[in-house]
């Protein structure tokens, strides 16, 4: 199986293949908007069936001359939405890093697995890579522009990867209020959890720091856990965000995202998820 464009790669291949066994069943994946199923199942090229289409890499609307098509089994069609979204879950849960037309593959295959036996091998072919899609693929606003991201069904995990700076830094509860300011706002933080040892046992707002200053300038000298709030929840990395803006609250500034897999800590505010569902 693998995505079909100018037809270099699934005739050369399905061809040699063939000669050596021709039991074998070669698949080509192609994209709406594009006509080399309907060529390859009846003969004709149908122009009303052509329009613009996002994903790259396959599909055509013209037939090939290299093409042999006797050589094909079977073409199945991918949606735009499908081979992208499956393009980003390939390089998230198997971390190979492919481009679109192997999401529009692997769609594929999903779609055609009430075809597959159990004793079947399937060899898929991946011929694309991700860095041409930083822009498109794996940028969020691009994603959520087209409609492949639905916002409401994200999750916490999704808002941390959206974002250009992860990391999580903390303050220790014997610093001064005045170096936690300084973090804060070299940062453009409004909010930061503070620390004992590698525990987290409280956080720190700005505003809370502001209110403390008004008292006079010596509080500056102060230690943070003179002024420290209770502790951000801790939530789940597959916590949706809906579940997650009904926690963040006047009380609650910030929520803690605990990806267990990982085992990394992140935190997330109102900002994040405002700009998630814009």
């Amino acid at each position: 199986m693998v995505g079909a464009g100018t037809g270099g790669t699934i005739i050369g291949t399905g061809k040699f293949l063939k000669e050596k066994n021709p039991n074998i069943k070669v698949w080509g994946i192609d994209t709406y908007g594009s006509v080399l199923k309907t060529f390859h199942e009846t003969g004709k090229m149908d122009k009303n069936e052509i329009y613009p289409y996002v994903t790259e890499g396959i599909g055509e609307d013209f037939i090939p001359e290299n093409y042999d098509f006797k050589v094909i089994d079977h073409f199945e069609k991918v949606t735009d939405k499908d081979a992208a979204v499956m393009t980003r879950n390939i390089v998230r849960k198997e971390g190979i890093w492919v481009g679109n037309s192997a999401g529009s593959a692997i769609a594929g295959l999903h779609q055609l697995k009430d075809k597959l036996k159990p004793t079947d091998v399937v060899v898929v072919i991946f011929h694309d890579h991700g860095s041409r899609y930083l822009a498109k693929i794996f940028n969020d606003e691009w994603m959520l522009a087209k409609g492949y991201l639905d916002a409401k069904g994200m999750t916490a995990l999704d808002l941390v990867e959206s974002r250009k700076n992860i990391e999580l830094l903390t303050i220790a509860q014997n610093k001064t209020i005045a170096e936690a300011y300084s973090i804060m706002t070299a940062n453009n933080f409004s909010q930061m959890p503070v620390t004992n040892g590698s525990r987290i046992v409280g956080s720190v707002s700005e505003d809370r720091i502001l209110q403390s200053l008004l008292s006079g300038k010596e509080v500056k000298h102060k230690p943070i856990e003179t002024i420290m709030e209770e502790a951000f929840l801790f939530v789940d990395a597959t916590t949706s965000v809906g579940a997650l803006s009904k926690m963040i609250s006047e009380k609650n500034k910030a929520v803690m995202i605990k990806d267990f897999k990982q085992d990394k800590t992140y935190i997330i505010t109102k900002h994040d998820i405002a700009k998630a569902l814009m």
